[in-house]
């Protein structure tokens, strides 16, 4: 476990590394400069706060997910909380934290907070599909998106296993070395079998196309209102997309150096300069990164969490996972 754990540090580093050289290779610093004091501050006010709405919007789909149980207010302060922990600490914490979180304040089991953390990152991972697709295609992008259309096609056909032979997938449960692999495989079988419908999953879809819906016009607010980029909506659709892949990948918390070089990188595209491109994604990554942060860790505080019990949490659900 040590041995795995040290592995993928080094890949991380490296990954990050590499990626702060790109983004900050040949960048003239007075020009960064000279851009940034020219954004337009108050556009920047409203750009986030309307950030928070979409956070908000992200609240509604967590309290669909727990059958309108948990509520939208305590959904809200899960998500602050869970995007405050993954911007501060890698692996993805937050996740678990939300999960954590949930269980303390509704009283759910830990598998079925686990599993609505599933069905939200899955179907996140489609949004992020489907739109990589159509970018991909139309800007000649096609292999950037083969490793996400693999995995997500590969969580696709497990759930019609689950659906089609369930029998044979409740012998592989009952032989799971972990407990608590076993009851989040247990809960999320039961779910595809008789909890998720068309009606399920359209619902989901919709909610999710939402949530991305408001997610993404922070992008576009900060490249063509903000920093007055001369962009067309479909390149900053790209850059979004790009982007978000970006902060998908395990890398730095809070994909920091990884977002920048994204931004950048989609940017170099459409022949942005590159002291532009990174102003830009430095203002879009702080927007999307200080505000949360601060009060996700407001939440954290208040919640009796801390980030020394999720970690031995995690440690612990892996040490399980491995006997």
């Amino acid at each position: 476990m040590l041995v795995k754990k040290a592995a993928s540090l080094v890949l991380r580093v490296i990954l990050v590394g590499g990626c702060l050289v790109y983004a900050f290779w040949g960048i003239d610093f007075a020009q960064l400069w000279a851009t940034l004091v020219r954004y337009d501050d108050m556009a920047l006010l409203w750009t986030t706060a309307f950030s928070f709405v979409g956070y908000g919007v992200m609240a509604l789909r967590l309290n669909f997910l727990s059958g309108f149980k948990a509520g939208n207010w305590l959904c809200f302060k899960a998500f602050l909380m869970s995007m405050a922990v993954n911007n501060i600490v890698p692996a993805k914490l937050g996740e678990l934290a939300k999960a954590f979180y949930l269980r303390r304040e509704c009283h759910f089991s830990l598998s079925r907070s686990i599993t609505m953390v599933f069905w939200e990152r899955f179907f996140d991972l489609n949004a992020i599909l489907a739109m990589g697709l159509v970018v991909a295609f139309h800007f000649k992008l096609r292999m950037a998106f083969v490793p996400l259309a693999v995995g997500v096609g590969g969580i696709w056909a497990a759930l019609w296993v689950v659906r089609t032979f369930p029998d044979f997938v409740g012998r592989i449960i009952d032989k799971m070395p972990s407990n608590r692999l076993a009851e989040f495989l247990a809960e999320l079988k039961l779910q595809v079998l008789h909890g998720v419908t068309p009606g399920f999953m359209m619902v989901l879809g919709l909610y999710t196309a939402v949530c991305w819906a408001f997610y993404a016009s922070t992008t576009f607010l900060v490249l063509l209102w903000v920093a007055k980029m001369q962009l067309s909506w479909g390149h900053a659709a790209a850059v979004f997309v790009i982007s978000s892949l970006g902060m998908a990948m395990p890398s730095s918390p809070g994909a920091l150096g990884v977002f920048e070089a994204a931004v950048v990188f989609s940017l170099g595209l459409f022949g942005m300069d590159r002291s532009q491109a990174l102003a830009a994604g430095l203002v879009l990554h702080m927007v999307q990164y200080i505000p949360i942060t601060v009060t996700g860790l407001m939440v954290l505080a208040k919640s009796g969490l801390s980030l020394r019990k999720i970690r031995e949490s995690e440690e612990a659900l892996g040490e399980v996972e491995e006997a």
